[in-house]
């Protein structure tokens, strides 16, 4: 899940700024930190691994997320977990730690006894494959599905998928033991989340991810097989697949559908994107109906998400609030970066008016969580699709940890307009659709069919309306 940045400076003016802190006392100008965490400087070649001095940096990355946590956690009661007994269960541990993998594992699993998505640890090889945009991984996704571990999607540049692997087949086993044993077990020993669904991503990490060219056994079972399974084992499909580096670039769709009706999807909240999105929805002004597919989009960045909302709201209206540990909105230089009670300026005459529909599913988090949420309170918008993840909290940026990895950690909750809290509970779509195994081995969208409906049976509506208003003059 992309993290839920809430500040976005350009360079050249992080550049000036960061001069300037030099020469002023930071702690003063910009007592979160905010430049120090959101100027990057160029990559280094190689990410930096912890291998020389023997293993001191183990105590200071411990120190040091420990000691920030609990110092700048937009809780003070940190959720109302015991953060000393924390410290107490894990320290011996990390310091125990044969490895830097295992280390940095369970580093972040201490970030995770405080239920939250969003607060976590980086090693430096994550690190680097975020710096490149690139996932680490077998090339498939999976989730538990009527009993059975079921292929949900396939990347084509994936050994997986030149060993005939589609979606709908199921995964039968992983290195010869039983698949979804495994995956269960994986679950309850995954850092704790936000909700059940977001662990749950942590064992399909642990399978899926790993070393490039570190290979795994598997055996999976057609999705014309299940039911007919011949002891020559006709039905299966064994394979040993490789993990490889895929590039994860940001994704952006705009059309206007067959039915007339606009369409955008897109996979971040992402500055690169940003205008892009704006522009799509003026071009698709004049469509009787409009669907943002916020399906599997992770978040990102707060002020983007409300200049989209902006865009289909023609009045002036309050927006999510924000909660700070201080009660204070975060500043830079004495000028705050965001707003704690923050008004949306409409866009009147240039706003998108028409019927809206926002498609969501669990893998819809942070920042697509604050768009569908303010707008569904808003009665701006319906949702259709499945419960959003629940992972609604803010970062202003990761923080370098001693060892090479980084923290982020939250320093913002949200309530949507109607006093609601999304974090551990997500967004209650107006037409919930639950995954159903029929419709991934058809390959058959039902959400965006419902979203089409629905959009046609409003249209229908207004034209009945205006009609009858026409003829009564």
């Amino acid at each position: 899940m992309r993290g839920f940045r809430t500040s976005q400076l350009p360079r050249l003016v992080l550049r000036t700024l960061v001069l300037a802190t030099a020469l002023s006392g930071c702690a003063v100008v910009d007592p979160h930190n905010i430049i120090g965490r959101i100027y990057v400087a160029p990559p280094l070649a190689d990410t930096p691994v912890p291998t020389i001095g023997g293993d001191s940096w183990k105590q200071e990355a411990l120190n040091y997320v420990w000691r920030t946590i609990n110092e700048k956690y937009y809780d003070p009661k940190l959720n109302g977990v015991d953060w000393m007994a924390v410290r107490a269960k894990y320290e011996p541990l990390l310091l125990a730690t044969k490895t830097d993998d295992d280390y940095w594992e369970q580093l972040d699993k201490m970030t995770g006894e405080l239920k939250d998505s969003h607060t976590r640890v980086q090693s430096p090889k994550q690190v680097a494959q975020q710096r490149d945009n690139e996932a680490h991984s077998l090339g498939f996704t999976f989730q538990e599905l009527d009993g059975g571990l079921m292929v949900t999607g396939v990347n084509a540049d994936s050994d997986a998928y030149w060993a005939g692997v589609r979606a709908g087949m199921v995964i039968k086993t992983i290195n010869d033991e039983p698949a979804l044993p495994l995956y269960r077990r994986l679950i309850s020993e995954a850092r704790d989340s936000s909700t059940a669904w977001a662990r749950s991503r942590g064992a399909l990490r642990k399978i899926s991810g790993g070393e490039i060219d570190t290979k795994v056994d598997m055996t999976f079972i057609r999705a014309d097989g299940e039911d007919n399974r011949e002891a020559d084992n006709a039905h299966e499909i064994t394979a040993t697949l490789k993990r490889r580096a895929f590039k994860t670039p940001p994704d952006f769709i705009q059309r206007v559908l067959p039915s007339g009706f606009g369409y955008i999807r897109f996979s971040n909240f992402i500055g690169s994107l940003e205008g892009k999105i704006l522009r799509a929805v003026d071009e698709m002004k004049t469509t009787p109906g409009m669907i943002i597919d916020l399906r599997n989009n992770g978040g990102g960045s707060l002020s983007m998400s409300e200049q989209l909302i902006t865009k289909f709201l023609s009045d002036k209206t309050k927006g999510t609030k924000i909660l700070t540990r201080t009660g204070k909105a975060p500043s830079l230089f004495f000028i705050e970066t965001t707003r704690l009670e923050p008004e949306l300026n409409g866009s009147k005459a240039n706003a998108y008016i028409q019927p809206l529909v926002i498609l969501t599913n669990q893998n819809s988090a942070s920042a697509s969580e604050v768009f569908s949420a303010t707008l569904q309170d808003l009665g701006r918008a319906t949702i259709i699709g499945g419960r959003s993840c629940g992972c609604l909290l803010g970062y202003m940026g990761y923080a370098d940890v001693p060892g090479g990895g980084q923290l982020a950690y939250s320093e913002m909750g949200f309530i949507t307009p109607k006093g609601k809290r999304v974090e551990g509970e997500g967004v209650t779509p107006d037409v919930e659709l639950v995954l159903a195994k029929a419709d991934i081995m058809l390959n058959r969208d039902r959400a965006l069919e419902a979203a089409v409906t629905f959009l046609q049976i409003k249209t229908a509506a207004k034209k009945l309306a205006i009609s009858s208003t026409d003829g009564a003059k």
